[in-house]
């Protein structure tokens, strides 16, 4: 069962979590919210996915312990409209996948019409069991409501991806 470590608003990490438990048709996660309040309860978690939808700094200032985490895991995927020091992520082992409108991010959208979406892959990803990913571009169906959403939905589309799992509509 993959622990997946959702560091972002609370109401978009349960946005994520519901969508991925909903998509997911052969892993069963475990999404955990990370906040300042939790990071000291789950230090000794290894995460396989780290997601950073949000500046972490003020959590890198006053825990000692998120270093730790994001040192441990396997996958730490950011979004790169985020301004964050990333000078921290250059020694890990991780796997680094970022996402985001800007040209420079892994996971980006190439076109937006109506509900249909195209995420665009731009550069090849090792997935869970060392499968490449190649560079493509998936047709996503976003339903209006969720249209406001979008990086949630790059950070889904991507946990999922990782693990071999589609996501058609959301």
């Amino acid at each position: 069962m993959p622990f997946i470590g959702i560091i972002a608003k609370e109401n978009d990490s349960n946005f994520i979590k519901n969508e991925i438990i909903k998509n997911a048709k052969s892993n069963k996660f475990e999404i955990i919210h990370i906040n300042q309040k939790s990071i000291e309860n789950i230090k000794n978690i290894k995460f396989d996915v780290l997601v950073m939808n949000q500046n972490i700094e003020n959590l890198l200032k006053n825990s000692k312990y998120l270093e730790d985490i994001i040192s441990k895991t396997d996958y730490v995927i950011i979004n790169s409209d985020v301004k964050n020091d990333l000078s921290l992520l250059k020694n890990i082992g991780a796997n680094i996948i970022t996402y985001g409108f800007n040209a420079k991010a892994t996971i980006t959208i190439s076109s937006i019409k109506e509900e249909n979406t195209m995420l665009c892959i731009q550069r090849s990803i090792r997935g869970i069991c060392n499968h490449i990913i190649e560079e493509q571009e998936f047709n996503i169906n976003i339903e209006k409501n969720n249209v406001s959403k979008l990086y949630n939905v790059l950070a889904i589309f991507t946990i999922l991806v990782i693990y071999g799992e589609n996501l058609k509509k959301i």
